[in-house]
């Protein structure tokens, strides 16, 4: 049994909170250096890339994602963000964490336009590109990612691919 330290009530070792009060009864445990951090994700994706990677030797896969991926990662870097990973053609970078600005938001959109932009300029290359606000409470580890793969991950990275192309789009998502 646990008593609620508000109003005196024996509640089951499993509650969490006071039956009679609704008091917290344990509070909630943060690993030591964790935090709450709003983050803004970005994702680009190459528009029908797997079809045509499946048609090329994979030397002339790597000699296209190899400049694609240099330029997207000064473009995302050069306005504060961070990749966080290249899944094939895929690009996640992170904008807020683990450098926070006042204007991250901003920093990630004018990111998705200026790539945007660029892939507008590129003969046979069309990117989609998906801008997505959230709240993340972690504190890496080294060598691990600031976003975790929740449910706004997943939602924003699957919906990339049914964007028209080069028209970003903003979603809000809280986990």
């Amino acid at each position: 049994m646990v008593t609620c330290p508000n109003c005196g009530q024996e509640n089951p070792a499993a509650a969490r909170f006071c039956n009679s009060c609704a008091t917290p009864l344990q509070p909630e445990e943060r690993p030591i250096g964790e935090e709450r951090k709003t983050v803004t994700v970005v994702f680009v994706d190459l528009v029908d890339f797997t079809a045509r990677a499946e048609q090329l030797d994979p030397e002339d896969v790597r000699a296209v994602l190899s400049p694609y991926h240099a330029h997207l990662r000064d473009e995302l870097e050069r306005r504060g963000g961070t990749v966080e990973k290249f899944i094939g053609d895929a690009v996640m970078a992170v904008f807020g964490a683990p450098v926070a600005h006042e204007d991250d938001p901003e920093r990630a959109v004018r990111a998705a336009l200026a790539i945007r932009d660029w892939s507008a300029e590129q003969p046979d290359l069309q990117v989609r590109v998906a801008v997505c606000l959230a709240a993340q409470r972690s504190k890496p580890r080294e060598q691990e990612a600031w976003v975790r793969p929740d449910s706004f991950v997943a939602t924003a990275s699957a919906s990339v691919s049914q964007l028209p192309s080069r028209e970003p789009t903003e979603r809000r998502a809280w986990s």
